[in-house]
């Protein structure tokens, strides 16, 4: 992880940090802004007692990396991944864990994470040969979330789903020539897979899956974006009745 991974960048994100309780070790507020969310972040840093730096925009830009950083940018410890064995729970217990092969594109990552978050999930499998940073716009589009769910870094999806599927786990993949998600019998322990936007999943990564499931649609609608189509899915599959 760069060290630019571990600036957090735009209001919403900033706020969550500071209050999250995690430290901050540095607080960056834009010198010629007023606004009230620049003035809502440099007081809940007084009340917390977090030092703030007030610097030109262009430092700030230069943070951001072209995210909007709404005038805030603040740097905390980098969200600490865990091993895959530690989000496993118990033989028997319900089980609801996320697997994202070769997802790149920061802000589907970043508003996945938000999602998962969202659904209380047991932890997040960040899968492929590389990852966007976690700062910058994952964390800009995580709102503030990101480390409330555990994550796991693994290269190889299919090892990851194979140990997963030898744990009891019933691995579920998003298609677009899967079984309508509505249609789906559930599972007690599951783990759903979604792949890259573009590329989807890799033929390793599918020999590894149990069930193809996909989002009902339109005639005429041929796709959602990779974030709505997994919050979609992680509902229908959290949902008590299944």
């Amino acid at each position: 992880m760069t060290a630019e991974s571990l600036w957090v960048v735009g209001y919403h994100a900033v706020l969550a940090l500071l209050e999250s309780g995690r430290p901050v070790d540095q607080l960056w507020v834009q010198r010629d802004r007023r606004d009230a969310r620049v003035r809502a972040v440099i007081d809940t840093a007084r009340r917390l007692g977090i030092r703030f730096d007030v610097v030109p925009r262009a430092r700030l830009d230069g943070i951001a990396g072209g995210v909007a950083h709404n005038g805030c940018a603040a740097r905390s410890a980098p969200v600490a991944f865990t091993a895959l064995a530690a989000v496993v729970r118990p033989a028997g217990a319900p089980a609801r864990l996320l697997l994202l092969d070769a997802v790149d594109d920061p802000h589907n990552l970043g508003a996945v994470l938000r999602t998962a978050a969202a659904f209380a999930l047991d932890g997040v499998v960040i899968a492929g040969p590389a990852a966007p940073p976690l700062g910058g716009a994952v964390a800009k589009a995580a709102a503030g979330l990101l480390g409330r769910v555990p994550l796991v870094r693994e290269r190889v999806a299919a090892d990851a789903l194979a140990e997963l599927r030898e744990a009891g786990y019933w691995a579920f993949a998003a298609d677009a020539a899967g079984t309508p998600i509505d249609a789906v019998r559930g599972a007690a322990r599951w783990v759903l897979c979604i792949g890259a936007e573009e590329r989807g999943l890799r033929a390793k990564t599918r020999s590894q899956v149990d069930e193809l499931v996909a989002v009902p649609m339109a005639p005429g609608v041929e796709s959602l974006n990779l974030s709505v189509s997994a919050g979609i899915l992680l509902w229908e599959l959290s949902r008590p009745s299944r």
